[in-house]
């Protein structure tokens, strides 16, 4: 057994061997043919996974900056935020650390961003964009963007949606296109299944063109220089090229997976997930109608010890979850997303089955 434990965490979540293998890959400049050759082995294969022909940037930094990048390209007027969880509270808090003329909606946690709320506060005029969390992996909620596309469409065609997709993408089918997201983002150490510590992002042409028209963007985030090289197939600065060929790898498994087994796959570790919950006599913590489908949170309504539970699954090679923040011993979450499969989640369970009969 390995010194390290398997991760059933919401992110990093686990790396298997072979992707690990593909980071060993050895280096190839960031300005030569052979960058170019390996990107565009990739960005073509993350906008099938999305369903869009935006361009795809592949960033070499953790998509926290990818909040930032979305704001300082597409904010004019104001922005309003959607905030059910802990991660869509920080993507506020960036908005008003930058100084926008911001405002948030704030829904309960373990409910999912409703669509009249929205309507709403865009109502008043005051805002040009619009962001949200699509999957909060603090408490598991899976927001509809089918409903907020629809209303965004037919009432407020003109405000740009900014769409958090950190544990959704690669393991929840999202129709870019078809939806009209301008800016979605992701990390990559979550359904993607690659370590921590690079991100990747879709961005619309109306984006593009917003873009051009803001000043005072800086250097770093500013999506023209991305879309400079993007024409190119390189990147503005040095990327992490070990993420690139794990990316490439992913990408290669993905394929062999094909995407409607994929999609397919992470709702049916889902359901088998919340099936345990509910035969151990605890809850879901999320709505009924907005349950993640990359991860399961859990609420503790039986009082499981979780700290003595942790320790149990450590000492037999599993980390888990005790739960995010203030939820922390009052709910806690499963992962199965990226490279869990079924079996990998079977075996997990069964163990902290094991654990429970000693705690």
């Amino acid at each position: 057994m390995s010194s390290f434990p398997k991760l059933f965490i919401p992110g990093p979540t686990h790396v298997s061997q072979d992707v690990l293998d593909a980071f060993s890959t050895p280096q190839i400049g960031h300005r030569t043919p052979e960058i170019s050759e390996l990107i565009n082995s990739i960005t073509p294969r993350v906008q099938n996974l999305l369903y869009t022909q935006n361009h795809v940037y592949l960033v070499s930094h953790a998509a926290t900056g990818l909040w930032e990048m979305g704001l300082r390209n597409s904010v004019k007027k104001g922005v309003l935020h959607a905030v059910n969880g802990a991660f869509s509270s920080k993507w506020a808090t960036v908005s008003k650390t930058c100084g926008y003329h911001t405002q948030s909606i704030d829904f309960d946690w373990g409910c999912g961003v409703t669509v009249d709320a929205v309507d709403v506060a865009l109502s008043t005029g005051e805002f040009d964009v619009f962001a949200m969390v699509h999957n909060e992996t603090s408490t598991g909620v899976k927001s509809d963007l089918d409903a907020i596309s629809n209303l965004l469409k037919t009432k407020y065609p003109n405000v740009l949606w900014l769409v958090d997709a950190v544990s959704s993408m690669a393991g929840i089918k999202i129709e870019v296109d078809k939806l009209g997201i301008d800016f979605i983002l992701a990390s990559t150490q979550k359904a993607w299944g690659l370590p921590a510590g690079f991100a990747i992002c879709a961005i619309s042409d109306r984006m593009l063109e917003k873009s051009a028209s803001l000043e005072n963007k800086g250097y770093f985030l500013d999506v023209l220089q991305y879309e400079k090289s993007y024409g190119k197939s390189q990147t503005p600065s040095t990327p992490s090229i070990p993420h690139l060929f794990g990316l490439q790898k992913v990408l290669n498994i993905i394929d062999e997976e094909g995407l409607e087994n994929r999609w397919k796959r992470h709702k049916d570790c889902a359901e088998y997930t919340q099936n345990w919950v509910l035969a151990h006599g605890q809850s879901l913590y999320p709505e009924m109608d907005c349950r993640s489908e990359t991860l399961t949170c859990i609420q503790n309504d039986q009082a499981w010890d979780i700290n003595k539970i942790n320790d149990a699954l450590l000492s037999r090679g599993f980390r888990m979850d005790r739960g995010y923040g203030d939820l922390r011993g009052k709910a806690f979450r499963v992962a199965h997303m990226g490279n869990v499969y079924m079996k990998d989640l079977v075996d997990y369970l069964n163990e902290f089955d094991e654990v429970l009969k000693h705690v």
